[in-house]
């Protein structure tokens, strides 16, 4: 099944990546529960993800983590390392939220050289989950220079391209969709996150000024949201989607970024086509 990559490759600002994951991945929970996601990371002493949707500081705090090595990318490393690993293995090592959304935790390790050790086997446990998912999403390390980033991308069946708001970023990303040999190969999908519709650099200004080397009509956005981002925050990301189901779209804000990202998690879908299965 497929492998859908999320990035970034300018390295610089805040371009709401792993936001744009998160959303994606609750509107498919919520819309098409038939699918089951696993949500994964490359990040070096970065859990935003997990945070979207479990209070790691209480989790800490109160030892309920008793070993935090014996979760997710950490345990599956020496597994992997063993030649131990399959499929099941992921599904073990992995988190549920709700019935069809899992969550595989990143590295818990603090000196580079140990997380580097667990970095270049994920690419291949990435190969396992792709198994037993039937989409595995991956929040992508920012930038081009680190090569198990590179490994991921090659065999990403989408990658979904964050962009902001930021005119120095926007000229370095104008840059790289025209180089970056990997966004010419593959089926992008650009999203711009925590986006701002009232800045002058909206999308349609962005995309009239600026020569991004994609189709300009399929370009989404993730609304930046403080109820939202809050949630990522507080472990309450997907509970934030269930609540806001509902709301008005062209009444509340609530309702308008759910709204848009049901339009880009749409687009996805039809962009993975029959690489996942008909459900």
């Amino acid at each position: 099944m497929p492998i859908v990559s999320f990035w970034n490759p300018t390295g610089e600002g805040q371009v709401g990546t792993t936001a744009t994951m998160c959303a994606i991945a609750n509107s498919i929970a919520i819309r098409n529960p038939n699918y089951k996601v696993l949500l994964a990371h490359t990040n070096f002493k970065n859990h935003k993800m997990e945070s979207a949707y479990f209070n790691m500081d209480k989790m800490r705090s109160k030892g309920n983590m008793d070993d935090i090595t014996d979760i997710g990318v950490d345990a599956l490393e020496r597994l992997l390392r063993s030649n131990k690993i399959s499929p099941e293995s992921i599904k073990i090592y992995s988190k549920p939220i709700g019935s069809t959304l899992e969550i595989l935790y990143g590295s818990f390790k603090n000196d580079r050289d140990s997380f580097n050790r667990v970095l270049e086997t994920i690419p291949f446990m990435l190969d396992y989950a792709a198994q037993c998912y039937d989409m595995v999403f991956v929040d992508l390390t920012k930038g081009t220079d680190v090569k198990e980033v590179n490994d991921i991308l090659a065999k990403s069946d989408v990658i979904v391209v964050t962009l902001n708001q930021d005119k120095e970023i926007l000229l370095k990303m104008q840059e790289q969709f025209a180089s970056l040999k990997i966004l010419q190969e593959k089926p992008i999908l650009p999203i711009f996150a925590r986006y701002d519709q009232f800045l002058m650099y909206n999308d349609r200004n962005i995309l009239r000024t600026f020569n991004f080397k994609f189709d300009k009509r399929d370009t989404y956005t993730i609304p930046y949201n403080s109820r939202f981002f809050d949630a990522m925050n507080n472990g309450s990301a997907l509970n934030f989607f269930v609540e806001y189901l509902n709301a008005d779209l062209s009444t509340t804000r609530e309702g308008y970024l759910i709204a848009e990202t049901d339009k880009a998690k749409d687009k996805l879908l039809k962009l993975l086509g029959s690489k996942i299965s008909d459900k």
